[in-house]
């Protein structure tokens, strides 16, 4: 079996709730020969886990436990969101406030490393168009890279959390609505131009485009459920 980096995550993360803090995590070839996966999906699990502070990736001395205070109370959050329509399009309006804000204050602090790692994301997506569950992955890698390029240390841990409360369901919005699954991929490319041009005005407008595609996806495939 493949295993994506989610799910080397999801092994990892319950690993470390029986950890204490400061505790190191075994090697990267020690965890690659038990996961059975690539150093790369190992790497891309643990920069997730370090994204939501439960790790500490020390270059040259591997991974460390860290307080997880911050988890507990990202599990809060989740917990006390519903799945009904109702709190799909609270987070959703959540999510668009906070990553417009996002965007912007990327727009400004990006480094040339953080636009490169965007390109190179963009392209994986490119070649996953039609890999549903293998394009909703790399939807939240894109957006997790541009929340690391504010350098801000909370935002990755707020956008994978609200992503992840927000009921997108990438494989059955392709088949409802193919089309405007082209339109958010092509706001991908926009937004991460105009962070390349540092153009927070047109980053902005296209993040707002984004999400008015998203909440008419969303409105209509629980209009089309609620049918059903």
């Amino acid at each position: 079996m493949d295993y994506l980096y989610t799910d080397v995550y999801r092994k990892l993360e319950e690993r470390i709730k029986g950890m204490s803090v400061g505790e190191k995590l075994p090697s990267e070839r020690a965890m690659v020969q038990e996961y059975g996966v690539s150093r790369n999906v190992l790497r891309e699990a643990l920069v997730l886990l370090g994204d939501r502070g439960m790790i500490e990736i020390r270059p040259g001395k591997g991974s460390y436990v860290t307080d997880k205070k911050d988890v507990r109370l990202v599990k809060h959050f989740e917990s006390v969101l519903e799945k009904d329509m109702d709190s799909q399009m609270q987070v959703l309006e959540v999510r668009e406030i906070l990553e417009l804000a996002i965007f912007e204050k990327a727009a400004l602090n990006a480094t040339e490393e953080d636009i490169e790692a965007l390109e190179e994301i963009y392209e994986e997506m490119e070649k996953n168009l039609s890999e549903k569950t293998g394009y909703g992955n790399l939807d939240l890698k894109l957006h997790m890279q541009i929340a690391k390029a504010t350098h801000n240390d909370i935002f990755p841990i707020l956008v994978h959390t609200l992503y992840k409360c927000s009921g997108q369901r990438l494989v059955l919005m392709e088949d409802l609505f193919p089309e405007s699954m082209k339109s958010i991929h092509r706001d991908h490319l926009g937004i991460i131009d105009a962070i390349r041009r540092r153009d927070v005005k047109a980053v902005r407008r296209i993040g707002k485009r984004h999400f008015d595609v998203d909440r008419y996806m969303l409105l209509s495939m629980n209009q089309i459920e609620s049918k059903t």
